[in-house]
C-alpha cells in the first residue's frame, strides 16, 4: 500500500497529466499526496519573489479544480532533480510521480531531469504519459523474470492497482542453440519456464495484504528486447512495471537496457522498481 506520493510539476504539460494520475492514486489509496515545483534559483531575488508568487497562485487554483486541496505544496530553490531526490528521501515518499521529459528525439534523454531522478532514485518511480488519468488503472504488464527487482516490480505493481485490474506477467524465454542441442523440443522448454514463473507467481503474490487483481502469465520464445515490445503491443496494458536493472545486479547509479528504453520511449505509464 501506498502512503506518501510524490509528484513532481515544471508548469508543463506533461507533468498537469502525471499530477492529475497522482491525485487519482492518492484517493485510491488514500494516500498524502505533497507536490513539488522547483523554481531556478540563478535569478534575481525579485525576479524569483514574483515566480515563487505566480507559482503558488497557479497551484493553487489548479489543485482546487482536481479537487485536491489537502495536497501540500512544495517550493524550492535549486536543480530540479537534486531537489526531487531531497525530497523524497526527505519526506519518506514511497512513490514518485513525473511526466515524460519535452524533448521529442530519444538521443536527447541522458541528462534531462527524469534520467538523472531515475539513475538515483530508490523509492518507485511512476513516469506518467498516458492521456486518461482519472481513471484507475484496468490493464496492467510486468516484465518477469527470476531477478529480485522484477520480483520487486511485480509485488509494487500488483499493490498500485485496484483489485478489479489485469495483471499480466509477461516473461522472454530466449532458446539459444546451446540449449536446444541439450536436448528437448522449443515446446518441452516453454512448458517449463511456466511452470517455474507460474510457482514464482504465487509465491511472490502469497505475502500482499489487501485485495490483488486478476494476475495472468505468459511466456513468449524470442529475443529481448523485440519479443516483449511484440508482447506489450499485442496486451495493449496501461501501466508496465519493470525492474531497473534487467537480469543482473549493478550499482543502483546504473539503469538496465530495458529501463532506460522504456523511459526514453514509453509504450504506456511506467512503474520503475529497483
Amino acid at each position: 500500500m501506498y502512503k506518501h506520493i510524490l509528484v513532481a510539476h515544471d508548469l508543463s504539460r506533461e507533468a498537469d497529466i502525471a499530477l492529475r494520475r497522482a491525485v487519482q492514486l492518492a484517493r485510491q489509496h488514500d494516500a498524502r499526496l505533497s507536490l513539488l515545483h522547483v523554481l531556478e534559483d540563478h535569478l534575481p531575488n525579485a525576479v524569483q519573489g514574483s515566480l515563487r508568487d505566480a507559482a503558488q497562485q497557479h497551484f493553487g487554483e489548479r489543485l482546487a479544480q482536481l479537487g485536491a486541496e489537502d495536497c501540500q505544496l512544495l517550493l524550492r530553490k535549486g536543480r530540479p532533480a537534486q531537489q526531487i531526490l531531497e525530497e523524497m528521501i526527505d519526506s519518506r515518499a514511497d512513490l514518485l510521480a513525473i511526466g515524460r521529459h519535452h524533448h521529442n528525439a530519444p538521443e536527447l534523454f541522458i541528462g534531462t531531469t527524469l534520467e538523472r531522478v531515475a539513475r538515483h532514485l530508490g523509492a518507485p518511480l511512476l513516469l506518467v504519459v498516458g492521456e486518461q488519468p482519472d481513471e484507475p488503472y484496468r490493464e496492467a504488464a510486468v516484465a518477469l523474470d527470476f531477478s529480485l527487482c522484477a520480483c520487486d516490480a511485480l509485488r509494487k505493481g500488483s499493490t498500485l492497482l485496484p483489485g478489479e485490474a489485469r495483471l499480466t506477467a509477461l516473461n522472454v524465454l530466449e532458446l539459444g542453440g546451446r540449449l536446444l542441442s541439450k536436448g528437448g523440443s522449443p515446446a518441452d522448454f516453454l512448458a517449463t519456464q511456466k511452470e517455474l514463473l507460474g510457482k514464482l507467481l504465487e509465491d511472490e503474490l502469497a505475502g500482499l495484504a489487501g485485495r490483488i487483481p486478476e494476475v495472468g502469465l505468459e511466456v513468449v520464445r524470442g529475443a529481448l528486447p523485440k519479443a516483449l515490445d511484440d508482447a506489450i503491443a499485442d496486451q495493449r496494458p496501461q501501466l508496465l512495471a519493470l525492474g531497473s536493472h534487467g537480469r543482473s545486479l549493478i550499482s543502483q547509479a546504473l539503469l538496465g537496457s530495458l529501463a532506460l528504453r522504456y523511459l526514453q520511449n514509453p509504450p504506456c505509464d511506467l512503474l520503475l522498481v529497483k
